[in-house]
């Protein structure tokens, strides 16, 4: 019977780990290098590309711009980017609308690596693009008061919330049990119609001298590239009344003043606006185009 002891096996000398820790250094330096060169890469091009999104914005600053997926150097090599996202805030459109976002997504983004490399990248051609304009609570409270309504001297604390197109044209808790089961079949349906969603817009307004809280419900509808809010109901609270119902005349001056019609410029890159939705705090209007021209 023979016996195997520590003598027997096989031993790492030293110059064969120290061989095997270079290795593993080097490769680290290298992996480091290609990292840092594809972040390199990704923002000289990022830096052209916000460029010539500033020009087409008509900005004081540039834009943010990110380039998405993995690597940046393999894309660059093929000339054609998969995902690249844009960034801009406070686009003035006009006098009213002062504080606009934008948001832009463009897929198949084609840029040659020798014009990249060189500076000499003029136009850049987009397969695909979606865009969306924000507009929020502070240019609509803009809005709604250059209506110049006499009976309302000031709007504050202007809030914008989605609810369904059902609640906002028919009051939920005035609605028999069959009106009530219609309105939440017809909520199931609303995705069908990108072009109107429900809304519910609350202020305090300064009415007749009276301080009053409300709350207007309605739809916002895209109509003709605009953006028109038509309330349909409202619900009021003040010091004097309660809760409960204004005069009529001062109901209807109220609802009057609050049908307003946003201009939020044409969509980045020639798009054609296609939809409105309704977020906590702002419009956003969406829409898409194909073979588009970025610069150039």
């Amino acid at each position: 019977m023979t016996t195997t002891t520590d003598t027997d096996k096989p031993r790492v000398g030293p110059r064969r780990r120290r061989r095997t820790r270079r290795l593993v250094i080097t490769l680290l330096v290298l992996l480091g290098l290609l990292v840092v060169a594809d972040f390199g890469a990704a923002a000289v091009f990022e830096y052209q590309v916000s460029k010539r999104a500033r020009e087409q914005f008509n900005l004081t600053d540039d834009p943010s711009v990110k380039v998405h997926g993995f690597s940046f150097l393999a894309q660059a090599i093929s000339g054609e980017y998969d995902h690249v996202a844009i960034d801009a805030k406070g686009v003035p459109v006009q006098d009213t609308l002062r504080d606009l976002e934008v948001h832009v997504d463009l897929m198949g983004v084609l840029a040659p690596l020798g014009a990249l490399v060189s500076g000499t990248l003029q136009g850049v051609e987009v397969r695909e693009v979606e865009g969306q304009v924000r507009v929020k609570a502070s240019d609509v409270n803009r809005a709604i008061l250059e209506t110049q309504n006499p009976l309302v001297s000031s709007i504050t604390n202007l809030t914008i919330d989605p609810v369904s197109e059902p609640d906002a044209q028919t009051n939920p808790d005035e609605r028999t049990d069959e009106e009530q089961a219609a309105a939440e079949r017809a909520a199931e349906l609303e995705s069908d119609d990108d072009t109107q969603a429900g809304a519910r817009i609350c202020a305090t307004a300064d009415i007749g001298g009276e301080e009053t809280d409300f709350c207007a419900f309605g739809l916002i509808k895209l109509v003709e590239d605009k953006v028109n809010f038509v309330p349909g109901r409202l619900e009021l609270r003040n010091s004097v009344l309660g809760s409960g119902a204004l005069p009529e005349q001062f109901e209807a001056s109220l609802l009057q003043m609050l049908r307003i019609t946003l201009e939020p410029g044409e969509l980045p890159f020639t798009v054609t606006p296609t939809a409105v939705t309704v977020e906590p705090g702002v419009l956003s209007v969406k829409g898409k185009a194909w073979d588009v021209m970025l610069g150039g």
